[in-house]
C-alpha cells in the first residue's frame, strides 16, 4: 500500500520562486524546450523555475522599458560605444588598459552631451545625505563626482560581495520591492538577484584583477 506524501515533503525546487500554486499550460516547439533545459541545467534549476526565471525576467525588463527610457537608453548607447571602441582598437576594454580609458572617455562624452545642460544645483536629497557624513567628508559627498564614486562603490559592493566565486548568493539577498525602504517606482533598482550574477558572470572580479596588477608591479 503506498503512503500518502506528506504536505510539503515533495522534491524542494530549484531555484527561487517559492510557493507555486497557480498553473499555465502552453505549447512550445521542441527546440525552444531544449534550450530551456539547457539552461536549467547549466544555472543549477528546475525547468519549471527556469521557466519562471525568464518570464519575470521579461516582465521586469517591460516595467524599465516603460518607466525608465532614459536609463535604458544611455544603457544601449554605452553597449553600441564600447563594440565602437573595440572595434577600433581591437581588444576588449576589460582586457586592455588603453581601451578600457577610451571606454571612459567616451561615455563620459556621451552623457555630457545628453546630460541636463547648466550649473550643477545640490539636490535636496544629497544635502540630506551629506549631512549625516563626517564633516571633513561632507564637502566633497555634496560634489556629482563624490556621489557618483559612492553609488559605483555600493553597486561594485553589491557585485562583488554578494556572489561567491561561483557566481552565486553568498548570502540572502532582498528580491522583494515591499520590504526595501524606499518606493522602486521612482529608482532603477534590480531587485533579482540574478542581475548581479550576471553581471559578475560578465565582468568577473575588479578586485581580484586590481590585486594580480599589484603583485605582479610588486613582484618586479
Amino acid at each position: 500500500m503506498s503512503r500518502k506524501r506528506a504536505p510539503g515533503a515533495g522534491r524542494k525546487p530549484r531555484g527561487e520562486f517559492k510557493g507555486k500554486t497557480a498553473t499555465l499550460t502552453t505549447r512550445i516547439t521542441p527546440e525552444t524546450r531544449s534550450a530551456l533545459e539547457r539552461a536549467a541545467k547549466k544555472n543549477g534549476r528546475s525547468l519549471s523555475q527556469e521557466v519562471e526565471h525568464r518570464l519575470d525576467y521579461s516582465i521586469r525588463k517591460d516595467y524599465e522599458h516603460n518607466h525608465h527610457r532614459h536609463i535604458r537608453g544611455l544603457a544601449e548607447a554605452v553597449a553600441i560605444l564600447t563594440h565602437w571602441v573595440e572595434r577600433a582598437t581591437q581588444k576588449r576594454w576589460i582586457d586592455d588598459p588603453f581601451t578600457a580609458e577610451a571606454l571612459r572617455r567616451g561615455i563620459e562624452f556621451l552623457v555630457f552631451h545628453f546630460g541636463a545642460p547648466g550649473t550643477p544645483e545640490v539636490p535636496a536629497s544629497v544635502k540630506d545625505a551629506a549631512a549625516r557624513v563626517p564633516p571633513q567628508a561632507r564637502d566633497q559627498s555634496m560634489t556629482p563626482a563624490g556621489v557618483g564614486h559612492a553609488e559605483a562603490g555600493g553597486l561594485i559592493s553589491w557585485i562583488e560581495m554578494n556572489l561567491n566565486e561561483g557566481g552565486r548568493l553568498s548570502r540572502p539577498f532582498v528580491t522583494d520591492p515591499r520590504k526595501l525602504d524606499f518606493d522602486p517606482s521612482k529608482l532603477y533598482v534590480p531587485h533579482e538577484w540574478y542581475l548581479y550574477s550576471q553581471l559578475f558572470s560578465d565582468l568577473g572580479s575588479g578586485w581580484a584583477r586590481h590585486q594580480k596588477l599589484m603583485r605582479k608591479e610588486g613582484g618586479r
